[in-house]
Formats: structure tokens, sequence, C-alpha cells
């Protein structure tokens, strides 16, 4: 039964996580999606990215990412990326599909968890044959965003391993507070502001959330810089403004919660009644099983 703060923490994360069935699942549908590609264009190469394969995904949001780099100089050349995702499109036809919202990748539905993003790219080079960056569509401006997923994914491993394992689960509970809260933040956004915020070992979970929140009303309020270029430009001026009251808000509770368990009350019961306003009804209650 749940009675401290620390065992509600350690069952929400539980709660909000992805179930190995998932990942199998994931890895499935990316190896015959690739298959069917493969039909219709020159694939160099292809992988899952995202929060799935970086294991930060919380259960029923997170659709499985995967980038597929095809060959620049037949299906990419003089094209715009409207036309590349139209021809990927296409080539998935059999499958229920759109372009996401974002106009940066094929959207394939299923009848369960998770969807899939296809996302076409080419990739340029470094001088020894490495990868310097993948180009990424944006059909909603006709232009090539770069991205370094495989960067990115490693920079999150490398922090989890001096962080401790509290790193990534606190990552997926700020992914789960802010669906719950109006999801102003993409998840890209938060792992970047993750990064940002802890550089060390990672003790009391409470206290962290708290960090976290603190920290990234600061860092939401301005523009972003990560890896050549801004992370936040998906934000205007009224969601940006949204975005760092609901932090603070949420920065105020974890404060009042955290006091409440190690101040001089030592209320265990007010201060998980407190972070289950913050995190919503996945948060467990107190003397719950």
């Amino acid at each position: 039964m749940v009675y401290t703060v620390s065992a509600a923490f350690d069952e929400f994360c539980q709660n909000i996580s992805l179930a190995s069935v998932y990942h199998d699942t994931a890895n499935k549908r990316r190896n015959r999606l690739v298959s069917l590609l493969k039909n219709n264009f020159t694939i160099l190469d292809s992988f899952s990215t995202g929060s799935i394969p970086r294991y930060t995904a919380i259960s029923g949001y997170a659709d499985l990412d995967i980038m597929v780099v095809l060959h620049y100089e037949k299906h990419m050349k003089d094209k715009l990326p409207s036309e590349v995702l139209a021809e990927v499109q296409k080539s998935l036809s059999r499958y229920r599909t759109r372009v996401r919202r974002n106009g940066q990748a094929v959207t394939l539905y299923y009848n369960t968890w998770p969807n899939v993003d296809i996302v076409p790219v080419s990739r340029t080079l470094n001088d020894d044959g490495s990868v310097n960056h993948y180009n990424v569509p944006n059909m909603n401006n006709e232009t090539w965003l770069k991205s370094r997923p495989r960067k990115h994914s490693s920079a999150l491993t490398d922090r989890n391993g001096i962080c401790g394992d509290k790193f990534k689960r606190i990552i997926k509970m700020i992914k789960w507070w802010n669906k719950q809260h109006g999801d102003y933040l993409q998840s890209f956004h938060i792992e970047v502001l993750a990064l940002q915020i802890f550089t060390s070992t990672i003790g009391d979970c409470s206290w962290s959330v708290f960090e976290f929140f603190d920290r990234a009303a600061t860092l939401v309020a301005s523009l972003l810089y990560y890896e050549g270029d801004y992370v936040d430009r998906y934000l205007d001026s009224v969601n940006r403004s949204e975005a760092v009251k609901r932090l603070k808000t949420a920065r105020d509770k974890a404060l009042s919660a955290w006091y409440l368990t190690y101040g001089e009350n030592n209320d265990h019961q007010q201060a998980i009644t407190t972070w289950r306003q913050i995190f919503g009804e996945k948060f467990p209650e107190y003397g719950s099983y």
C-alpha cells in the first residue's frame, strides 16, 4: 500500500510507463513498413527514433517515429518536402495515412497503439563520410530541417548514466503532466529541458520534479537553442505565455508538496494529495494498492 511520497512516485512511474510488449510491437511495425517502402524507394538506412526507443515515452500517447534515409539523387533532389511526403504516403496507401499535423511525417493509423510516423530524410555527410545531420521535410513552409536524432539519444543515455535512472523517469513524469495540463510543450522540448536542468546525481524525486518546474519556467520564457537550432519555434507568444504560467503553477504546488513531506508536519497523506492534483489520477492515492 502507498503510504509515503517515495512509494507513490515509484507507482506513478509504473502507471505511465510502457510495457515491454509495446516495444516489441513497435519493432515489428518498423520492420514491416520499411520492407514495404523498399518496393518503391532505395533506402540507405532506417531506424526508430523518438521517445519509444529512447525509453522516455508515456503509455497511450507516444507514436513510433521511423526515420527512413532515402537516396537523395533518386528520390529527393529538386523536390519540395510536400512532394516527398506525398510519394511516401502513396507508397503506403494500403494503410490509413495522413501527413502529420506538423508537416514533417506521414502518419499510419493502427487499430491498436502505437501509430507510426514515417519521416523521409536525406543525410548530409562530413568529409570522412560520417553523418553530420539528417534533413527532415517541413511542408508547412517547404524547407528542410536539420536533425541529429542519434546524437540526442546518446546525450539522453549519457545523462541517464550521470544522473541515475530517475533522470528518464522524471522526463516521463513531466511529459505526463504536460498532457494533463494543455499539452503546450512538445516531447522533444521536454527532453532538451531535462538535459539543461539535470547535470548530476538525482536523489529525491519530489525535489527534482520541483526543480524541473522551477528551472523550466525560466527556460521556456525565451528561445532555447540546442544542436544548431531553436527547439521551441513552435510556440507562439500566447502559447509560450500559457506554458510558463502552468509551469509556475506546478512549481508552486510541487514546492508545497515537498514542504508537506519534509517540513515539520511530515504529512505524506496531504503531500500525496497535492502531487495527485499536479499529475492527475495516475498518481496513486494515499493508502491505495
